[in-house]
């Protein structure tokens, strides 16, 4: 087992023991790229629309702005790698190549050594901080390669009426999206989307449209645009609204924060 953070990255092989919290497991989004290796436990992972209860070397591919959470068993040992790192570690072309994929891979245990190498890396202990995120990112490329070659994903669960909402917030999330447009574009009546909504994601829509949207507007940020003309675009009435919200969600993770944050 390791956690490493440095440069920008954090790599870890966790294992939780029966009975430990499940707080982290927390329904989030995040700005970063995320690979959850499973190797065992007793886990039903969601990503946005889709899910599926994880099998021994199972790879979860989670892009960033993708909404994720996992149900976990807590009376069952959970062990797994989890890495984390920014969007500008990974060649265009990848990210490209990656972002219409399922999150799911099932591919056996076909990836074991990549993990394995990790552990060896770190646990070798002969290399510097600067050297093992080299080495990490080298190696977590490589595994992008070979992901976005994958012919075939994992066996999953797909709410569709869910799948069509994403889609629409995604695809208008610079304009205004409330209850009412919703009802009106999906011919369903509020109640029900917003039903609907938290059964399935565990989270109320509106909820989940101001964290998509101030995801969206942090990568406007992390790209040199001042954070009040950000909010605006984004549909923000309020500035300090949405700075608080803002802060609260940089704050929750290292790494959403922008190196040169401007006002």
């Amino acid at each position: 087992m390791f956690g490493f953070v440095h440069g920008g990255i954090d790599f870890a092989h966790k294992l939780d023991g029966a009975s430990s919290p499940t707080e982290s497991y927390y329904k989030h989004v995040h700005a970063f790229y995320e690979i959850v290796y499973f190797v065992s436990g007793d886990v039903h992972y969601t990503v946005e629309s889709v899910s599926r209860a994880l099998e021994p070397g199972d790879l979860v591919l989670i892009m960033p702005g993708q909404y994720h959470f996992a149900v976990v068993n807590s009376d069952v040992k959970y062990e797994r790698y989890v890495l984390k790192f920014p969007r500008a570690d990974i060649p265009a072309f990848l990210d490209e190549r990656l972002k219409n994929r399922s999150p799911f891979f099932g591919t056996g245990r076909e990836f074991e050594s990549t993990f394995s190498r990790f552990d060896s890396y770190y646990d070798f202990g002969n290399f510097d901080e600067d050297e093992l995120t080299a080495m990490f990112l080298a190696d977590t490329v490589k595994l992008l390669v070979m992901l976005a070659r994958e012919p075939a994903d994992a066996p999953h669960q797909t709410n569709f009426v869910i799948a069509e909402m994403v889609k629409y917030i995604d695809e208008n999330i610079r304009r205004p999206i409330s209850l009412d447009a919703l009802s009106e574009e999906f011919h369903f009546s509020k109640s029900y989307i917003s039903n609907e909504f938290k059964r399935f994601m565990k989270i109320p829509i509106m909820q989940y449209v101001r964290m998509k949207k101030i995801i969206a507007a942090h990568q406007r940020i992390l790209a040199g645009e001042k954070k009040s003309y950000v909010a605006e675009q984004f549909g923000f009435d309020n500035y300090s609204t949405f700075y608080r919200q803002y802060l609260k969600m940089i704050d929750e993770d290292v790494l959403l924060r922008p190196a040169h944050p401007k006002k």
